[in-house]
């Protein structure tokens, strides 16, 4: 889709975990976007701007524009979470090709933390649409707490027949009987049945996702049948 600059205006903050918002702005009637895609948001710094990219955790079915961030100390940050509601931003997009691939029958996403953004964006597509593919999510946190969209994945998972969430966690709670640690190798093969049939989407921050693309190169997965996306500055 043609990329567009436009003035719009932040109308909610919804916390998810701790350290971790939403930030909601209203939707022109223009603007249009694929789920996954992301876009550069402009905000107000006194007599200048300052400028930062984002992915789109909203969905194209869904009325405004959200993107879900982790709150770090920086300058950007800082001003962000401290904007008046109705302040006026520019947004500049879309951009990006972490988007759903017509010819995929089966689709895996891997991500970690605040990676889950597109994937949250791709999900509430596929089930506003009705969508009866195959959906694999694996999704590494620390911890049951720590896990950003977790009621609505669980939603997600009786409005998609095809949909199965697997939750990685290097902290789980006693009774947890789910995987450990890390997305590796043996995660990927117990999650996924015949491999080689899947699309994979990996996205998170850039450690995470050159380990998951060795694990899937380790299984023989065609480059052609990896969709990629690095999370800078969240290490």
């Amino acid at each position: 889709m043609k990329s567009m600059t436009f003035s719009t205006k932040l109308v909610d903050r919804i916390p998810r975990v701790d350290g971790v918002k939403t930030y909601r702005f209203d939707r022109i009637k223009q603007y249009e976007f694929e789920a996954g895609q992301w876009f550069v948001l402009t905000i107000p710094n006194g007599d200048g701007y300052l400028t930062k990219h984002f992915t789109h955790s909203s969905s194209p079915t869904e009325g405004y524009l959200d993107f879900t961030t982790r709150l770090t100390r920086s300058p950007y940050k800082t001003l962000l979470d401290s904007l008046p509601y109705g302040t006026e931003v520019e947004m500049e997009g879309p951009f990006g090709s972490f988007t759903l691939r017509e010819d995929a029958k089966r689709l895996a996403f891997i991500t970690g933390g605040i990676g889950i953004t597109p994937v949250r964006s791709i999900l509430r597509y596929l089930a506003d649409t009705g969508s009866d593919i195959e959906v694999v999510l694996l999704y590494g946190n620390q911890s049951m707490d720590t896990i950003p969209f977790r009621l609505e994945l669980e939603t997600f998972s009786s409005q998609l027949a095809g949909l199965r969430v697997t939750h990685v966690l290097v902290d789980p709670p006693l009774d947890w009987d789910g995987p450990q640690g890390y997305i590796g190798l043996e995660t990927v093969k117990a999650a996924i049945e015949d491999p080689a049939e899947w699309t994979y989407y990996v996205s998170g921050p850039p450690s995470m996702v050159v380990s998951v693309k060795g694990v899937l190169d380790e299984l023989g997965i065609d480059r052609r049948r990896m969709v990629l996306e690095n999370f800078e500055g969240y290490e």
